[in-house]
């Protein structure tokens, strides 16, 4: 049985001939028309032009201070929107699911 699979085995090898694996050239990584970090051809860019500073992608939150009192508002890690709070004073909210009153930093972001 043992030369049977043996042969079996050197002729798939032989048969199935050498393979080759696959290679892409370096051309082919980037689409030709992909805009470039430097500029574009037709604008290259210039090394003494200041360039725009970029707007900021997410709006700014805003903050708990900003917010007027007896005004409700969640928390950004709620994304649910499960809990909402209310604020009673400059520094201190309180949760309208189960009463719990926090201190809580001005600078906190909030939803509203």
């Amino acid at each position: 049985m043992k030369p049977v699979s043996v042969s079996l085995l050197a002729l798939f090898v032989v048969l199935a001939g050498p393979s080759e694996a696959q290679y892409k050239a370096p051309s082919q990584y980037f689409r030709k028309d992909s805009p470039r970090p430097g500029g574009t051809p037709a604008q290259p860019s210039q090394p003494g032009a200041p360039s725009q500073p970029a707007a900021p992608a997410v709006p700014v939150s805003p903050k708990f201070k900003d917010l007027g009192l007896n005004s409700q508002f969640y928390f950004v890690s709620d994304t649910n929107r499960t809990y909402a709070w209310t604020k009673i004073s400059a520094t201190t909210g309180k949760n309208t699911k189960n009463g719990v009153t926090q201190t809580i930093n001005g600078e906190t972001p909030i939803r509203q």
